[in-house]
């Protein structure tokens, strides 16, 4: 599978209000979870702190093993197999809307 047809998988997030940022380079991707996309504001230390713990759960639980890091802009950290295909980031895309989709209300 191409990366750029991967990259642009995780790329359709940008439609869930949580999601401020989406990127990534090779096999490695990111994404931003942010209080108000509109003006791109972060969580703060509490919120983050509460939010991103809420939220690492939930990943682990549906089945994603992931990174959440707090240190500084609240950002998932994902390094998916290199093997990965389609099916595989069909998953990924549908466990982070799901779950995002949950933590953002």
């Amino acid at each position: 599978m191409q990366l750029r047809r991967a990259a642009g998988h995780l790329e359709k997030l940008h439609d869930l209000p949580i999601v401020g940022d989406v990127r990534g380079e090779g096999h490695s991707f990111g994404i931003e979870p942010v209080k108000d996309r509109a003006t791109t504001h972060s969580f703060t230390g509490s919120e983050r702190q509460a939010r991103l713990g809420r939220l690492s759960a939930a990943l682990l639980d549906a089945g994603l093993y992931c990174r959440t890091d707090d240190r500084g802009d609240s950002v998932i950290q994902l390094a998916p197999p290199l093997i990965s295909g389609q099916d595989e980031f069909d998953t990924i895309e549908s466990i982070l809307r799901g779950v995002l989709g949950e933590v953002s209300m």
